[in-house]
């Protein structure tokens, strides 16, 4: 009788163990299930690193800009990240004071560093033709008139038609955003009276070229100077200052969204 009752509770402790052992099973199963379940953000949650190359001139370069940072560029950075759907801005800065339209061309062609860029962006800035312009005016000043720009807009068409190219040859995929030029004799017009036929002129030049271009757009900043109340150049009366940078990278912005969602003029 002792043994029987023995082994019925050894039985009995067996079966408690089993049962317990089961629901445990039965709990991490129930766990794992649950996990395997759970639902996940997707995938466009955690957007790739916006790639941009800016290329140009001293308006890239940011001279005029006080904090010397990078006039238009920082500020740009900075606005597109706070932005939906973009996490992360990175953005090349190949401005050089001085450049003309021939010149970029060249270190667009010569310049590794340069050409790495382009190849591993998703967009390019370019703002070039203002020191196109200025050779005019220091060759013919005081005597400005508007057949002394003829000659040197069509090198310019030329040259900025060679950039485009080139850039499109090195990376087919990559959105291009041209910037228009700004008459920066506006303080000064009853002097220089064709000024402002001129800068029309050039820049319809530009947008037109532009236009041949698909995932392309193009950013006219003249009126922001023409129209302003305020003294938006530097005190240089030639490059923009913070102020002017800082609305120079709002117009920028439009252009480089306007590229990334395909709304773009070239894409018409």
């Amino acid at each position: 009788m002792y043994k029987r009752t023995k082994g019925l509770i050894i039985i009995s402790g067996l079966i408690i163990l089993l049962s317990a052992c089961t629901s445990v099973s039965s709990q991490q199963q129930l766990r794992e299930i649950e996990i395997g379940e759970k639902t996940y953000p997707q995938d466009d949650f955690f957007p790739e690193p916006l790639k941009i190359v800016s290329l140009g001139d001293s308006l890239t370069q940011g001279v005029g800009d006080s904090t010397e940072l990078g006039g238009y560029v920082p500020i740009l950075e900075e606005r597109l990240e706070q932005r939906d759907g973009i996490r992360e801005v990175d953005i090349m800065n190949f401005g050089k004071r001085g450049n003309r339209s021939d010149q970029l061309s060249k270190r667009i062609s010569e310049e590794t560093d340069i050409q790495n860029a382009i190849a591993s962006s998703d967009v390019a800035i370019i703002t070039i033709g203002g020191n196109d312009v200025m050779k005019v005016v220091k060759s013919t000043f005081p005597s400005l008139t508007f057949e002394s720009f003829e000659g040197e807009r069509l090198n310019y068409e030329e040259n900025l038609t060679n950039i485009l190219s080139d850039i499109r040859e090195i990376n087919p995929d990559i959105s291009i955003v041209l910037m228009g030029i700004y008459n920066p004799f506006f303080m000064f017009s009853a002097d220089v009276k064709e000024m402002k036929m001129i800068v029309d002129t050039w820049n319809a030049s530009g947008e037109s070229i532009i236009k041949d271009y698909d995932h392309t757009s193009y950013v006219d900043v003249a009126d922001l100077f023409r129209q302003s109340d305020q003294n938006l150049l530097h005190t240089d009366y030639f490059h923009p200052n913070d102020e002017g940078y800082s609305l120079i990278a709002e117009r920028i912005e439009t252009g480089v969204t306007e590229v990334l969602d395909g709304s773009s003029q070239g894409d018409e």
